[in-house]
């Protein structure tokens, strides 16, 4: 059975293109992880998020980069690639639901100092689990990642579902 979608809206977000493709994962290295320029740019964009939100200068842009973020950690985490014994990440995932709900309310993003500790250090774990990550496995998370996001849009659209979903 299919959702009950508006067909405008179903068909302009189903035919949205992945960020990566099964060709890409599948010719990734199973061994060395992403090549250093991609993970500098990432690096890059989360820290910069992260200084957006202690100042209380995030945008959009930056609100997605903690997005991505968080839920392709959840993936990682999900696929059993990493362990998470002092819960660092999933603190982390909290700090941005919570930016999140604030970005939906219209409120400034900003967080109270132990979340922006939670969120700084979720970012730098965030890193260095991406440089211990091989490519193949980063792409295939990044994949699943989307069909999840997907999936739970799709099949929470119309209902009144337990998932919060901010969409800009």
């Amino acid at each position: 059975m299919q959702p009950n979608l508006q067909p405008a809206a179903a068909r302009a977000y189903l035919q949205l293109r992945y960020g990566y493709t099964h060709a890409e994962e599948l010719s990734a290295s199973e061994v060395r992880p992403l090549h250093q320029r991609k993970l500098a740019l990432i690096a890059a964009a989360c820290t910069a998020a992260v200084q957006a939100v202690a100042t209380g200068a995030a945008t959009e842009g930056h609100w997605r980069v903690l997005a991505d973020a968080a839920n392709l950690t959840e993936t990682l985490l999900d696929m059993g690639e990493f362990d998470d014994p002092d819960h660092l990440f999933r603190d982390g995932v909290a700090a941005v639901v919570t930016l999140s709900r604030l970005h939906g309310d219209g409120a400034p993003m900003c967080l109270r100092p132990e979340q922006l500790e939670h969120l700084q250090d979720f970012c730098d774990a965030y890193v260095q689990m991406l440089q211990q990550t091989p490519a193949r496995t980063y792409i295939r998370a990044h994949r699943a990642t989307e069909r999840r996001v997907r999936e739970l849009l799709l099949s929470s659209y119309g209902r009144s579902e337990t998932h919060e979903f901010i969409v800009i």
